[in-house]
C-alpha cells in the first residue's frame, strides 16, 4: 500500500519542509553553538531539554548518562519507535563553534555530525504536529550522549538498558543522506601503558626505555595479518610519553582501536595483541598496564528484515541509494539487544570531525521527507512478538 493512502498529508510534507528550511538551519546553528564534547554534554543536554519541552514532548527528562528523552504519543495501537540522534561531538571545549554560510552550505565543527541529526528529530515532530499526522504508535525521542570516540556509546547503552523491552524498532539519525546502515561494527579499545625506572640517556644507558618497548609492541602489532572477510582492522591512533630528548622514558602509552564486522575475528586480534605485549614486557623487563577504554557491541538487522526493506522502499521511491552498509553507530546497541535498528542521514555534507565540516542546504527537504515517510511506514509494521 502506498503510504500516502494511509497518511494523505505526506503528499505535501516535502513542500512544508522546503518552506521551513531556514527554520531548520537556525535550529541547527543554535544546537551546534552549544559545546557538547563526549563525557561533557551537560550544557547541550540542558539546552535540548528546554527545546523538547517547548516542542510539546511528554515526560521530558535528562537521564544519568546525559541523554535527553521525550515522548510523542500515538493512539497506542501501533509499535513504539525509538528515534535516536547523538548530541555529543568530537570537539573539545574551547573550539570555535561559529557557524558561517557560504555558497549553499553551512560551515562549523559538528554542523552536520550530529547537530543536524538532532535538528531532524525536532523538526520531524514539528512536521507531524503542523500537518496533523496522527501516528498509531509512540515515538521515543532520544538525543544520546557519548556516541563519538571514547564515549563508547554510553548514552545509547543506558537508553536501551532502560527501554529495550518496550521499544519495537529503532531509527538512528546520523551520517549523510543516502543508503542505510544495517550492520553494527563491533570494536574494542585499549590503553596500553609501559613503565620503567627511567634515567639519563648517557649515564644510565642500557636501562629499559618505556618508549623503546612501546615501539617494539607497535611494530609487532603492525605485522598482524587480518582477514578482509569479515573485515577486521586495527589502528594505533595515539602515542604519548617521555620527558626529554636525553631522558630514558619512564612512562609511555598508546591507544589501540580494533574493529570487525564479527566478534570472533575481533577477539582473535585482541588475543594476538595481548600476546605481543606480554612477550615484550617479559623480554625488556618493563611493567605494562592494559586498560579497556571502549567496548562497542555489534550486530545486524538482516537485509530481508521488514525494517530494512521498509526503509529501502522509501529510499527507492525518493530516488536515493538503497545500498546497505556496516558502521559503528548508536544502532549497534539496539542490534545487540536484538531490537531491529537501522541508521540513515537526512542531509548531505562533508569533512566530518574537522573544523571545516559542512552541511549542504540543498537536499534538506528530501532528507526530511525520507525521515517522515520512513517513520510513517515503519508504524505500519507489527509490534515485536
Amino acid at each position: 500500500m502506498d503510504i500516502t493512502t494511509r497518511y494523505p498529508q505526506l503528499k505535501t510534507t516535502r513542500q512544508w519542509f522546503l518552506d521551513h528550511v531556514e527554520d531548520m538551519l537556525q535550529e541547527d546553528t543554535a544546537i551546534c553553538q552549544v559545546p557538547s564534547p563526549s563525557w561533557d554534554e551537560g550544557d547541550r543536554a540542558i539546552f535540548l531539554k528546554d527545546r523538547f519541552e517547548r516542542l510539546g514532548l511528554e515526560n521530558v527528562s535528562i537521564d544519568s548518562a546525559l541523554n535527553v528523552i521525550g515522548w510523542h504519543k500515538g493512539t497506542g495501537k501501533g509499535p513504539v519507535i525509538m528515534l535516536a540522534a547523538h548530541h555529543d561531538t568530537v570537539f573539545p571545549r574551547g573550539t570555535d563553534l561559529t557557524v558561517t554560510r557560504k555558497e549553499g552550505r553551512l560551515y562549523a565543527p559538528g554542523i552536520r555530525d550530529n547537530s543536524f541529526g538532532v535538528t531532524s528529530m525536532i523538526w520531524l515532530i514539528e512536521a507531524l504536529k503542523a500537518n496533523h499526522i496522527q501516528l498509531p504508535g509512540d515515538l521515543l525521542c532520544v538525543a544520546t550522549s557519548g556516541e563519538e570516540g571514547l564515549g563508547d556509546l554510553k548514552g545509547m547503552k543506558e537508553a536501551m538498558k532502560t527501554y529495550h523491552k518496550e521499544v519495537d524498532y529503532v531509527l538512528v539519525i546520523d551520517g549523510a543522506l543516502g543508503g542505510i546502515t544495517n550492520g553494527g561494527i563491533t570494536s574494542r579499545r585499549l590503553l596500553v601503558t609501559v613503565t620503567t625506572g627511567g634515567g639519563h640517556s648517557y649515564g644510565n644507558f642500557g636501562v629499559p626505555s618505556a618508549v623503546h618497548s612501546l615501539g617494539k609492541m607497535i611494530a609487532k602489532i603492525a605485522e598482524i595479518e587480518v582477514p578482509t572477510n569479515p573485515k577486521t582492522t586495527y589502528n594505533v591512533g595515539v602515542i604519548e610519553g617521555g620527558t626529554s630528548v636525553n631522558t630514558i622514558a619512564a612512562k609511555a602509552s598508546f591507544l589501540l582501536d580494533m574493529r570487525s564486522t564479527q566478534r570472533p575475528s575481533l577477539e582473535k586480534v585482541e588475543e594476538r595483541v595481548r600476546e605481543i605485549i606480554a612477550e615484550v614486557e617479559k623480554a625488556d623487563g618493563v611493567q605494562v598496564g592494559i586498560e579497556l577504554k571502549g567496548d562497542r557491541p555489534g550486530g545486524e538487522t538482516a537485509e530481508d528484515h521488514p525494517l530494512v526493506v521498509t526503509v529501502q522502499k522509501v529510499l527507492a521511491e525518493l530516488g536515493l541509494s538503497t545500498e546497505t552498509s556496516s558502521s559503528s553507530t548508536d544502532a549497534n546497541v539496539a542490534m545487540a539487544y536484538q531490537v531491529p535498528a537501522v541508521c540513515f542521514g537526512c542531509a548531505y555534507g562533508g569533512n566530518a570531525h574537522r573544523t571545516d565540516e559542512w552541511l549542504q542546504i540543498e537536499g534538506i527537504d528530501l532528507g526530511m521527507t525520507l525521515f517522515i515517510n520512513s517513520v510513517c511506514s515503519v508504524m505500519e509494521l507489527p509490534k515485536r512478538v
